[in-house]
């Protein structure tokens, strides 16, 4: 689908909200779907409901959150943005959050928050390395256990990722979104690993990972395809799990940051590139 297909609105129709509950569920599953009347509630007090629709009108896109106040500070908070599958691998999720960035700037917010599962790999490589947000708190189980396909058998744990909406590094990541950026094996190479991998058959698994790295620049080696781990292997899933939140927790809490998201297209790893923030 083109881009010049879709429309992207923040809805104002009482009726149209009815709509995106049968949205969400084609989304996300039943189980995590949003009344319309609290979407309704967040368009009004505060918050924002963004929609994409097609040529035909129909709904396939979804974005969602509100103003927050957390210890003197204001943000907005983005609770959920998605797509219907079909449109995967798209630019729709990244345009609904630019749309956003323009309303929040219009109503004077300048920084957004929200939550990316680490080992989603899609979802942080969209929110660092394009949008250019950076991942400064772990937290474990955010959720509790949760119920979708995709959480399933793996408790909830979360990154807090922070998007200055007018810093430099949003304004010139935002400005390339299209263009993908390279990074050399031998660059990578020269740097500390927290978490090393190595392939198995079809399998990821974790070959060593170390706590005590004082670095500048850290990287961590995860899994680029955690759901088909999940089908082969829930132990092996399960040790991910276990070991990233090992590794982020460590570094985050020692004032490292989680600066950039760097696939690998040659084998199924990505690279989580820690910082210490100055």
């Amino acid at each position: 689908m083109r881009e010049d297909d879709v429309k992207i609105v923040r809805l104002t129709d009482v009726e149209a909200f009815k709509q995106l509950e049968i949205l969400q569920s084609q989304i996300w599953g039943r189980s995590e779907v949003i009344p319309y009347h609290l979407l309704i509630a967040f368009q009004n007090m505060g918050g924002a409901v963004f929609v994409a629709y097609d040529k035909q009108d129909k709904p396939i896109g979804i974005l969602f959150g509100y103003t927050s106040y957390v210890s003197g500070e204001v943000f907005f908070y983005m609770h959920a943005v998605g797509i219907l599958p079909e449109h995967a691998g798209s630019n729709l999720s990244i345009n609904m959050i630019l749309e956003l960035r323009k309303h929040l700037l219009q109503e004077g917010i300048e920084y957004a928050k929200w939550f990316i599962d680490p080992l989603n790999v899609n979802e942080a490589y969209l929110s660092i390395h394009k949008l250019g947000g950076i991942g400064i708190k772990y937290q474990r189980n955010l959720y509790g256990f949760m119920r979708d396909p995709y959480n399933r058998g793996l408790e909830s744990d979360r990154i807090l990722v922070e998007w200055d909406l007018e810093s430099e590094r949003v304004i010139n990541r935002v400005s390339s979104i299209d263009k993908e950026c390279e990074y050399s094996s031998s660059m990578l190479e020269k740097l500390d690993k927290s978490i090393v991998a190595i392939e198995d058959g079809h399998l990821l698994k974790i070959l060593d990972y170390k706590l005590s790295l004082n670095s500048d620049k850290i990287l961590a080696e995860l899994p680029s395809n955690i759901e088909m781990i999940k089908k082969k292997d829930p132990s092996v899933a399960l040790e991910w799990r276990e070991v990233s939140r090992k590794i982020f927790e460590r570094y985050l809490s020692r004032g490292y940051v989680v600066a950039d998201v760097l696939k690998d297209p040659c084998r199924k790893i990505c690279y989580y590139l820690l910082e210490k923030r100055e």
